[in-house]
């Protein structure tokens, strides 16, 4: 069967096509596009940034086609400024677009809102990042760990001015029910009309945050003229400004010397004192050296990321789409240790979590492989949160325990890492005292007027009722999606107990695991499908929930609905640990095959949303009844018409990196199973690829005969040896190195009779 050519032919055409997600290509650097997803729903930040830096430095554009911005960027509308910190692949709401400047040429109406058009498009690559300006300034900035900088060119003969605004954030203001507001600022500029310091408290955002605060410290490496302060366009010659008034628009304008044609500025950001950012610049940015801190911020792309993985193919958009991968899952979260301003703590803080919901299914073990060391932070990370908090995250960001999708998906990070050994330093004992508190303490009530019915921000919500009936009912929103997330969830406490030897714990934790076949309905039916069983709503009596319920509809996949994004037929499939349960219910092979055709369009009608994670796995699970050469004709139908190189070349919201990682695994042919030690094979889109492990070993994945038409799985070698199964384990290959060799034909064959893969988690 011939497979549609897409990234190997049309999606040539798309790169070329795409104008302003072209990056620049520094030295030896991938050729990485920054630009890549940020447009069609991706919100990818492009800014300058280093992997898991707390400062993220771009653009925050206003009067955009799509209005708000999430991640500040757009490729229309005028900037408003440059500021310090950003997300990236967040969806629903914005967070930060703080500690802002922007370069003038002319006073401007202070009273609204001040922006700049562009007069190109802008220009960026890894690390460093220009815009150009249509008052002729052009920007070109780049990022260390906690402070930037920014050279400003002017044009010949042009005022030189540089307004700081102490007030900025990036809003929502076709969300206004989850946008940010400024509460409260000042900034103070040094004697020399050189340099100043300042905070700004916001609130709001996507998790509804309470106030917080950031501190700022500037330097210019010219002295202003004069400096002028604005409060809602009253300017005056001031050195201060200060605003507790949350409707104002505060800030500071530098006017710099006649003939000031080149202008560098350092920032630093500190959630803790104005002397800590400070501090952050002086340890960060020597002199006003730009060159370096884009040298070295390429060098910690290249160290920490790229040096990883090594890719080689003689199809060029291949490599870009791999690399562009790599980058986009290697922005979040934020690295903030030693700068949390809730509790001190030698252990390490990570923020931005944004979120664990989507990152738990493939981007947190893609860093348990690439990079252990982060992977072991993470989890001792979240653990400290635990300590002081009381509970883990699901999502967090400036400094606060965010909103909670499904369940305490944090448990199955611990459990990945906890089967993968990664080290580290990791107390699993508090860990899984952490993991304990998610499943069996009801966690505070938060009203959220935006989601009808309870909400929390932290644990599981309804884990009472849950530990009770065996399943969360309708009284609650998402009690579907909430239900499986809660299964697997206890799957992954299961896994950590039985390794710390807690047997008690072991059993209960596996027997709750298969609380989602409590909503597993075999009479439910849909007239567009010639089988039943699905997943299905009830109510706390037992009885089914039958008003507003289709298996192949959720509503709105939204807050208030029975599933968050995605439907009962997708959810069906989301129980990793025990897909040999699900093939119970189901009933035999060939209905199990038939059912995952429908959930995609190369065969079927397309229920699956691989924009949305909850289907991420749902393509190799064709593994589990030994028919992988449908797994590769379907990873190869979503790549294909899901993904293309340039802005828009994501399906969906990046989720901090989710999709790319995403991405990257279906390229190199392989796909994890979280929570476990398993990987499903698939095939590899790229020719070779050798990851270069952080222990010194190598693993190298090799292909014979591929092309566009030659991708079916003919036989596999695993560390020289002829291998029958459609799955691997992490020891295999990356505990201590290894290889596997794929050889490709034009036509599917069954080569796979071994063992199917393990279903841990299931129970006769």
């Amino acid at each position: 069967m011939r497979i549609n050519d897409g990234i190997l032919g049309t999606m040539t055409k798309l790169f070329l096509a795409h104008i302003l997600a072209l990056p620049v290509v520094a030295g030896d650097l991938p050729p990485v596009d920054v630009f890549f997803g940020t447009e069609n729903g991706g919100n990818v930040f492009p800014g300058a940034a280093r992997p898991f830096g707390m400062a993220r430095m771009g653009v925050d554009m206003v009067d955009t086609k799509e209005g708000s911005v999430y991640s500040g960027y757009a490729p229309d509308g005028n900037v408003a400024g440059i500021s310090m910190m950003h997300e990236s692949g967040t969806g629903g709401a914005p967070e930060y677009g703080v500690v802002a400047q922007l370069p003038l040429t002319k006073d401007e109406d202070y009273s609204k809102t001040v922006s700049v058009g562009r007069a190109k498009a802008d220009a960026a690559e890894v690390g460093n990042y220009t815009v150009f300006l249509s008052n002729g300034v052009i920007a070109n900035f780049a990022a260390a760990e906690r402070s930037g900088i920014v050279e400003y060119s002017f044009p010949e003969n042009a005022s030189a001015k540089v307004m700081v605004n102490v007030s900025h954030h990036l809003r929502a203001d076709s969300r206004p029910y989850w946008t940010q507001n400024f509460v409260e600022g000042s900034a103070n500029v040094s004697s020399e009309l050189n340099a100043y310091t300042g905070h700004s408290t916001i609130e709001g955002g996507w998790a509804n945050q309470s106030p917080w605060t950031i501190y700022f410290c500037s330097k210019f490496d010219t002295p202003a003229d004069s400096v002028s302060s604005y409060e809602n366009g009253n300017v005056k010659n001031a050195t201060f400004v200060t605003s507790n008034n949350k409707s104002e628009n505060i800030g500071l304008v530098f006017s710099f010397p006649s003939g000031t044609s080149k202008l560098r500025s350092k920032m630093g950001i500190s959630h803790i004192s104005t002397d800590q950012a400070c501090s952050n610049i002086a340890s960060e940015i020597n002199d006003f050296d730009l060159a370096t801190v884009i040298s070295d911020a390429q060098t910690a792309w290249e160290n920490e990321v790229f040096s990883k993985v090594t890719i080689s193919d003689s199809n060029s958009t291949l490599l870009q789409l791999a690399y562009n991968a790599l980058y986009g899952s290697h922005l979040l979260p934020s690295n903030k240790t030693g700068e949390n301003p809730n509790w001190k703590s030698s252990e390490p803080y990570y923020d931005d979590f944004f979120t664990i919901w989507d990152t738990f299914r493939c981007l947190n073990p893609l860093l348990n492989i690439l990079n252990p060391t982060r992977g072991a932070e993470i989890i001792r990370s979240l653990t400290d949160t635990y300590k002081h908090v009381g509970f883990t995250p699901d999502g967090r960001s400036a400094n606060q325990n965010g909103k909670t999708q499904g369940g305490s998906d944090s448990d199955i990070i611990f459990a990945d890492a906890f089967v993968k050994d990664i080290g580290g330093g990791i107390n699993w004992d508090e860990s899984y005292a952490a993991m304990v508190k998610n499943a069996e303490v009801e966690p505070p009530y938060r009203l959220d007027t935006f989601v009808p019915g309870s909400i929390t921000n932290q644990g599981r919500q309804g884990i009472s009722q849950y530990k009770k009936i065996g399943y969360l009912s309708r009284d609650y929103t998402r009690s579907v999606s909430k239900t499986v997330e809660f299964a697997y969830d206890d799957f992954a406490l299961s896994v950590v107990a039985k390794g710390l030897h807690k047997d008690d714990d072991h059993e209960k934790y596996l027997n709750r695991s298969s609380y989602w076949k409590n909503l597993w309905n075999k009479d439910a039916s849909s007239k567009s499908c010639n089988y039943t069983g699905f997943l299905q709503p009830r109510h706390n009596n037992g009885s089914w929930a039958t008003d507003k319920y289709d298996p192949l509809s959720c509503e709105g996949c939204y807050w208030a609905n029975d599933e968050y994004e995605g439907r009962p037929v997708e959810y069906g499939w989301a129980v990793p640990h025990d897909i040999a349960g699900l093939l119970d219910l189901i009933g035999d092979n060939q209905t199990f095959i038939t059912r995952l055709d429908d959930m995609f369009g190369l065969k079927g009608h397309s229920y699956a949303d691989i924009g949305n994670e909850p289907s991420f796995l749902t393509p190799y699970l064709y593994n589990y009844v030994n028919a992988q050469s449908k797994t590769v004709e379907t990873i190869r139908y979503i790549i294909n018409h899901s993904y293309s190189t340039g802005a828009s070349g994501l399906p969906g919201n990046s989720d901090a990196g989710a999709m790319q990682a995403y991405l990257f695994f279906a390229l190199v042919g392989f796909y994890p199973v979280t929570g476990t030690t398993t990987y499903l094979i698939s095939s590899p889109f790229v020719s070779n690829v050798t990851f270069n492990l952080d222990n010194g070993a190598k693993v190298s994945i090799t292909t014979s005969n591929l092309s566009s038409d030659s991708f079916y799985v003919q036989s596999v070698q695993l560390n020289g040896k002829d291998w029958n199964k459609n799955w691997f384990s992490h020891d295999d290959l990356f505990s201590h190195g290894g290889t596997l060799h794929f050889n490709l034909g034009t036509s599917p064959v069954q080569w796979d009779t071994g063992v199917e893969p393990p279903s841990p988690g299931h129970q006769n």
